[in-house]
């Protein structure tokens, strides 16, 4: 018997990893340690398959705001001065989120015996594979 577990990454928890650099340092890291191709790694270069494009269109001063933003967690309104830097912003972020919606989520499978004690952020499902 084995569990799956479909981990329900939030679109936050995508973008900030995104933005800090967390997907691009995994991946420069698991082409130096040969990791075989996992859902994890599907996963990853999903998400920069897809904001790449996006994201290189972007320019320097705004990246800046949303790297910061990521990093400190402080709302875009402490980075906006007028109405018109906003309603860019409020795009931008409709633009990363449906982006990210659309990209599925990983399925991870290991073989254990169920505990029934899951973290907040982990939806379980048991199937026999």
């Amino acid at each position: 018997m084995y569990d799956v577990l479909v981990v329900e990454t939030s679109n936050l928890a995508i973008l900030t990893d995104y933005f800090t650099g967390r997907y691009t340092a995994y991946l420069d890291y698991i082409q130096y340690a040969d990791e075989p191709v996992t859902d994890k790694k599907r996963f990853v270069l999903e998400v920069m398959e897809k904001l790449d494009p996006l994201v290189s269109q972007i320019e320097s001063e705004l990246l800046s705001i949303y790297v910061d933003k990521y990093r400190t967690h402080k709302p875009f309104t402490s980075y906006t001065n007028n109405v018109a830097q906003q309603a860019v912003i409020n795009s931008l972020n409709k633009k990363l989120n449906k982006l990210v919606k659309n990209i599925k989520r990983p399925q991870i499978t290991f073989k254990c015996k169920p505990t029934g004690l899951l973290s907040d952020n982990v939806i379980a499902t048991r199937e026999a594979i």
